[in-house]
This record gives C-alpha cells, sequence and structure tokens, in this order.
C-alpha cells in the first residue's frame, strides 16, 4: 500500500513540477502581486492529493477485479503518463542552465522530438507490462529529486519572505500647495516600435491619434531605448542611465549594476525622476505593469497602482485573486494548456489565458490612467501601458477587446493608438492640454525573433516583420506647443530623466530648445 501510494503522489507530484520548479529558481517572487503561498499552493496541494487518492483508489479497483494483468489497463496507465512527463519536460527546460528555448522554437523541434519519441512508444505498444512496471519504477524513485525540488521551493521563495513582504509600502505625503502651471505626463507604451508606428504603415490603417501627437511634438527618428527588455529598460528611463544588468530578489528588491554603479544595489537605493519631481514640491503617479512599483519607488510616489506580469507556468497569476474553487479550476486549465505542443494542435490555444488577464489589468490600467492623466494635483504622472505588447487583446473589425482570434501585434498597434486618443480626450476635457508636457516613448521595440515562432504568431506579422522593429518612438509636447519638429540624430531615451526635470524646474520651456537641452544632457551622462 505504501509504495503504491509513493508511486501515485509522486506521478501526482509531477503534474505540477513546473510551479514547484519555478518556486525554486526563486525569481517568481519578485513578480508577484500575492504572496503564492496563499494564492497558488493551496490549489496546487489540493489537486495533488485528489489526483494521488483517485489514483490510489482506480488502481485498488483494477486489482480488486483482476484486471492488472490486462494490456489495455497499463496502456491506459501509460496514456495517463503523458500528462506528468510533458509537464516535466516543461520543469526541466525552466531549470536547465542552457537557453533550450532558441532550439525548441525552431521548426525541427517537433520532428527531431517525434522521431526520438517512436522508438519507447513503439517498446510501451508491444510490452505495455514492461512498459508499465518501468514507468512505476520511475516515479516511485523519482521521489529523492523531488524532495530536493520541494524543498529548495520551500527555502527560496515559499517560506522566506512573510506575507507583509507582498504588499504595496506607504507612499508619500501630498504636498500641501504643489506648483501650478506646469506638468508632465509622460506615457510609455511596451513593445511600440518606431519603425511599425511611423516608419512602414502599409501594413495597416494610420495611426491617427499617434499621427495627431506627432504633427504638435519633437519627434526623434532614431531613439534608443535603454535595453531590449523591461526589465532593465523601464529602471534605465526612470533612473535616467541604462542598467547593465537586473537581478530579482524576492518581492521587494531588484539589485542593478548600472554605468556607475558596477556593484549591485537595490533600485529603491537609487534617486530617480519621482525623487527629482518631490524635490521640486510636485506630486507624482506613477501606473504601469509587470515591476511591483508600489514594493521599490514608494517613497518618491503619492500615487501608484501596478499589476503583475502573466508569469511563467506553473505560478501564472490573475491580478485579482480569486475564490479557492476559482483557484482549483484554473490550475487544472493552465496545467493543460501548458503541455508542450498544446498551442499548436488544431482548437488549442492555451494564450486564450493570458489574453484574458491581459484584458483585465489593460481596462483596470488605462482606468486609472484617464483619470490620473487629468488630475491637476500631479505634477508628473508616468504610464507604462502594457500595449502593444503582445498577446494581442484588440479585434478592429469589432472595434472591441477579445481574448478569441488570430489577432497580432498590428492589431495592438491600433490598441495603443486608441488608448493615446482616449489620454488626449481625457487631459483636454480637464483643460489641462495646454499646459500638459505629453512624452510617448516604449521601453522597447517590437521583438520579432522572440515572438516569431510562438502559436499565436501570423503571417500579417511574419509579412511586417522583415524590418529592423528595434527602434522606438520618442514624441515630445512641451505646454502651449502647437507645431512639430523632426529630430533625425541618434537619441539614447535615458536622456528622458533630465528633460522631465528640465521642464517641470521651468528651464525647458521653448520647442527649440529641446535638441540643445538633448546634448547638454549626453554631454553630462557617465
Amino acid at each position: 500500500m505504501l509504495r503504491r501510494l509513493a508511486i501515485c503522489a509522486a506521478l501526482a507530484t509531477w503534474c505540477f513540477l513546473d510551479t514547484w520548479v519555478e518556486f525554486a529558481e526563486g525569481e517568481s517572487a519578485y513578480f508577484a502581486r500575492h504572496d503564492p503561498l496563499r494564492a497558488v499552493v493551496p490549489p496546487v496541494l489540493a489537486w495533488e492529493l485528489a489526483l494521488t487518492l483517485g489514483l490510489l483508489a482506480v488502481w485498488d479497483l483494477f486489482r480488486r477485479l483482476r484486471l492488472t494483468r490486462r494490456a489495455g489497463m497499463h496502456l491506459l496507465f501509460l496514456a495517463s503518463c503523458l500528462v506528468p512527463l510533458g509537464i516535466a519536460s516543461v520543469a526541466a527546460v525552466r531549470a536547465s542552465p542552457v537557453d533550450l528555448l532558441p532550439a525548441i522554437r525552431g521548426r525541427w523541434f517537433w520532428p527531431a522530438v517525434l522521431s526520438a519519441g517512436a522508438v519507447p512508444l513503439i517498446f510501451a505498444f508491444l510490452r505495455p507490462y514492461k512498459a508499465s512496471r518501468l514507468m512505476r519504477q520511475i516515479f516511485l524513485w523519482s521521489w529523492p529529486a523531488l524532495a530536493v525540488v520541494l524543498f529548495q521551493a520551500a527555502r527560496a521563495t515559499l517560506l522566506r519572505y512573510p506575507a507583509a513582504t507582498y504588499r504595496d509600502r506607504a507612499l508619500a505625503q501630498p504636498f500641501l500647495n504643489p506648483p501650478k502651471g506646469v506638468r508632465v505626463v509622460w506615457i510609455v507604451f511596451d513593445e511600440l516600435s518606431q519603425e511599425m508606428a511611423f516608419g512602414n504603415r502599409s501594413q495597416g490603417p494610420p495611426l491617427t491619434n499617434l499621427g495627431r501627437l506627432k504633427a504638435i511634438s519633437f519627434f526623434a527618428t532614431a531613439a534608443k531605448a535603454p535595453s531590449g527588455a523591461t526589465l532593465t529598460s523601464m529602471p534605465g528611463l526612470i533612473l535616467g542611465e541604462p542598467v547593465i544588468e537586473a537581478i530579482p530578489r524576492g518581492p521587494y528588491n531588484l539589485y542593478l549594476r548600472t554605468r556607475s554603479q558596477s556593484q549591485p544595489v537595490p533600485w529603491s537605493a537609487f534617486p530617480s525622476v519621482f525623487d527629482d519631481a518631490r524635490e521640486l514640491g510636485f506630486d507624482t503617479a506613477l501606473l504601469g505593469w509587470y515591476h511591483p512599483y508600489g514594493r521599490l519607488l514608494n517613497r518618491s510616489l503619492t500615487h501608484c497602482f501596478w499589476t503583475p506580469q502573466w508569469q511563467d507556468a506553473g505560478v501564472e497569476e490573475e491580478f485579482t485573486q480569486p475564490g479557492f474553487a476559482s483557484s482549483m479550476w484554473d490550475r487544472a486549465r493552465l496545467q493543460l494548456a501548458a503541455l508542450p505542443g498544446a498551442g499548436h494542435l488544431p482548437g488549442v490555444f492555451p494564450g486564450v489565458y493570458d489574453r484574458q488577464e491581459r484584458i483585465k489589468l489593460f481596462s483596470l490600467l488605462l482606468s486609472r490612467a484617464l483619470e490620473w492623466a487629468a488630475d491637476p494635483s500631479i505634477g508628473l504622472v508616468l504610464l507604462h501601458l502594457p500595449v502593444p505588447h503582445p498577446p494581442s487583446i484588440y479585434s478592429p473589425p469589432e472595434g472591441a477587446l477579445t481574448p478569441n482570434g488570430r489577432m497580432g501585434y498590428l492589431d495592438n498597434l491600433l490598441l495603443a493608438d486608441r488608448a493615446m486618443g482616449l489620454l488626449r480626450g481625457s487631459i483636454e476635457e480637464a483643460g489641462l492640454w495646454n499646459q500638459s508636457a505629453v512624452l510617448v516613448s516604449a521601453d522597447h521595440g517590437w521583438r520579432t525573433s522572440f515572438w516569431r515562432n510562438e502559436p499565436g504568431w501570423t503571417a500579417t506579422e511574419e509579412a511586417a516583420s522583415r524590418q529592423d522593429t528595434s527602434a522606438v518612438p520618442f514624441l515630445l509636447k512641451l505646454p502651449g506647443q502647437t507645431s512639430g519638429a523632426v529630430y533625425e540624430k541618434a537619441l539614447p531615451t535615458v536622456v528622458t530623466r533630465r528633460l522631465i526635470i528640465e521642464i517641470l524646474s521651468g528651464r525647458l520651456t521653448d520647442p527649440a530648445a529641446i535638441p540643445g537641452a538633448i546634448g547638454r544632457i549626453e554631454a553630462d551622462m557617465p
């Protein structure tokens, strides 16, 4: 009985091995909105217990009915093992010190896997009893490795950080009489490509709202983001210098190495654009996703609202924590969607769960963004919005957000443009457009090599991606500005911090002076 119990428990644990490996890696705590010990672990353990007891009951029933010698029963068991084996392969890829994703996304990966799997499949059909016994032995003797993974998951993440460390920290107190007459609305569209938005528009309809802003703004045609990833690019923009390395350490620490700081230092220890604005007497706001801004930059923010990213398979987390029954159902769907190749099967698209959650968080972020962009008491507001970053959630024919359909990056571009129109309308309705500086850019361009082999990649995206899409847009409209200017020199967008302070301090009021200000800032950069 104990041997059968150990085998069933091991099989159930393998079904969620990606979860435990992710926690053992230790980085997921930084991106989590909720304490995973309360948000993720209970439904996982409940499923493992249910699977263990269910498998044990079926096994005992087969023994009582004397069916354990029938080949069909062993083939049924072997077929059920495809789920834990698939999840274990996902966990192995995640834990591998070598980046296997380029090989997995290659066109020859699945033919190679099917060829290599032919031998064990033939063996299972010809010798089902021996194959079944071998599989049971593998589960039984995997317990030492499982114990190590579970111990490391508890040590690295689950028991290491108290629940309180996942909560946002206290914000700065608003000033009683903040300066009036000038304010900055800084909009960062995640993964917005200069080429796709303002270069080659033959692949889609014009971006009307971004085009309207471009016509009255300082427009840089060769802007370069601090890096190609949000993890390092957003800190670089906020600090005003490139970040060489970012190391997540727990829910409230991101250690950074920059050009001026060779040793890793917590992000919260660096002075930021929000500290500068506070020194000038302005209230500040930050709205965004991916980074836990409310746990890191709270000391210099009077308003903060952030949502988590959709995490790696196994620890996916909804922004709003559902009830236990909903968590159980979601966990089952996510594990099935995590199986290798699930996204390539007809009628199956695991990204639909990511899309559903992205719609929720984008709607929440945009609603709050419209409010804060039109709040005259906020002198500096940064809006880090998760579009046009995949997954695509906007259907142009319907003019609505949807998790279904073969939509792509170009569709999400239209959603970014639509968001820009709504934000401008909100500022104008509040009577603040002429006194607001509006700065629009991106944390990085469209990473076509990263997304190309994802299940949702479309033929339209493939056609549009045959060009350099790494550059980002940079549009700056000063208060009262009504005519545009084009800047064709290379522009590192880390100058944003200093430009914003030039505006808030009243030193930069003339659009014609923007190129000179950029030159001075670049000359002072380390």
